[in-house]
């Protein structure tokens, strides 16, 4: 029986040979308690049709339910604002067991070129609260810098949607996420997009660089230069791999 349940050979039917055998077993005992239950009567049905219709129907719930769509290999990079904008990556970041979060980010021009940056250490609290920060601090800075045409990306999904669908008053965040709201809605043109990770590699150096810094927010005029190689990955479009559903 061991055996039986172990050999995946495929049939005639194109099933693997232990699905049949278990299948057989599964219809063999059933139909004796059905002649026990059933004074002694038979059904009619082929027992070959009623075993190999349950072995297939096994087979394909099976096999539909572990597939995986279908992804495809793409490349992706840094791209840089249109003429006249500016773009404003920002990133949070939060290192356990102890839950010390951090925000980070800098600002660039349609050249390409630092405008300015932050990294602040938040103390304790959550991933999305330093998402948060991060774009309040981002919008902040910029604001200040004169910039009045921007792009905003960040590489949190919940941080974007929560910024741009209504808030509940009940919401744990609810003073944070209206700041951000608000910082948006000033008088400039600022759009907030949503971007893959690897495509905001120089923010999320920044956030990982308030890990080490007093707390507090900390605003950089030139690059440190722990960022140059970002920097530079980011200016000539390095481009990385990224799987996507096709």
């Amino acid at each position: 029986m061991a055996i039986n349940l172990r050999t995946h050979c495929s049939t005639t039917h194109g099933l693997p040979w232990n699905l049949i055998f278990a299948s057989t077993l599964w219809y063999c005992w059933k139909r004796r308690n059905k002649f026990v239950f059933n004074n002694g009567q038979q059904p009619s049905v082929s027992p070959l049709k009623v075993i190999f219709q349950f072995a297939r129907d096994w087979y394909d719930a099976n096999k539909c339910s572990s597939s995986k769509p279908p992804r495809q290999i793409i490349s992706i990079h840094w791209i840089r604002p249109p003429i006249g904008r500016y773009k404003v990556n920002t990133d949070g970041s939060c290192k356990e067991p102890f839950s010390h979060i951090s925000a980070g980010g800098l600002i660039r021009n349609s050249e390409g070129n630092w405008i300015k940056g932050f990294a602040a250490n938040l103390g304790r609290g959550t991933i999305m609260e330093a998402e948060l920060w991060g774009v309040l601090m981002g919008l902040s800075i910029a604001w200040d810098e004169g910039c009045r045409d921007v792009i905003l990306e960040c590489d949190s999904w919940d941080a974007v949607i929560s910024i741009q669908k209504p808030i509940l008053a009940l919401h744990p965040l609810y003073n944070l996420i209206l700041d951000c709201k608000e910082a948006i809605e000033r008088n400039w043109r600022c759009e907030v997009t949503h971007i893959y990770r690897k495509k905001n590699a120089s923010a999320d150096h920044m956030a990982d660089l308030g890990h080490g810094l007093s707390l507090g927010l900390h605003v950089f005029g030139s690059p440190p230069s722990t960022a140059t190689n970002f920097l530079a990955s980011d200016s000539i479009g390095r481009a990385l791999p990224r799987a996507v559903l096709a």
